[in-house]
């Protein structure tokens, strides 16, 4: 995303009718469609995730996600995801975020045994509210494996269909993972 357009996006967001603050205690569930596509293997397949956060500072929360999907030809992949995060508000309706954090990823193959690899990550992102019922955020995280390191980016939406009960959409662009995902998320104070 060019610079420019990624001040419009800023100034829009910051123009419009307030929230009043970003929640992070939610538990969250995902319906998910995930495609692997590397040098050697190159598979699609749907999955279920559970996640959640708990701010237990006013600035700081944690944060945990629990990934699997089964795949084509017998592969299962499952990621598992630990992090302290970091919040602080540019603006009414547009927070910044920072995570550093542990990742787990598995991925087994019917016939052929298991490979894991596990890291540290580190990432920063932006939740903009649009009005006070739709919510975009994104990010980007770095995360560095035992046997290489990968670039995650990832975009989504919310929609508040009550006060705790929330809808939205996500997705994340690995370097040889996209992963899209449908979530159902209870906030909680």
């Amino acid at each position: 995303m060019s610079r420019s357009a990624l001040l419009i996006l800023l100034l829009a967001l910051s123009a419009t009718a307030g929230a009043q603050g970003f929640g992070y205690n939610y538990l969250q569930v995902s319906y998910g469609a995930v495609s692997f596509d590397d040098s050697i293997v190159d598979v699609d397949g749907d999955g279920l995730g559970i996640s959640g956060s708990y701010g237990f500072h006013p600035d700081f929360y944690v944060a945990g996600e629990y990934q699997t999907a089964d795949m084509d030809f017998g592969v299962d992949l499952n990621i598992l995801e630990l992090a302290v995060g970091y919040h602080t508000p540019l603006s009414e309706q547009l927070d910044f975020t920072a995570q550093l954090g542990y990742l787990d990823a598995e991925v087994e193959a019917a016939g052929f045994g298991s490979a894991d690899d596990d890291g540290l990550m580190i990432g920063a992102g932006l939740r903009g509210a649009l009005t006070d019922a739709v919510e975009l955020n994104g990010g980007i995280d770095y995360i560095d494996f035992d046997q290489g390191s990968e670039t995650r980016a990832n975009a989504g939406f919310l929609f508040d269909l009550t006060e705790n009960l929330t809808v939205g959409a996500k997705a994340s662009f690995w370097d040889d993972i996209n992963v899209y995902q449908l979530n159902l998320r209870f906030d909680f104070e």
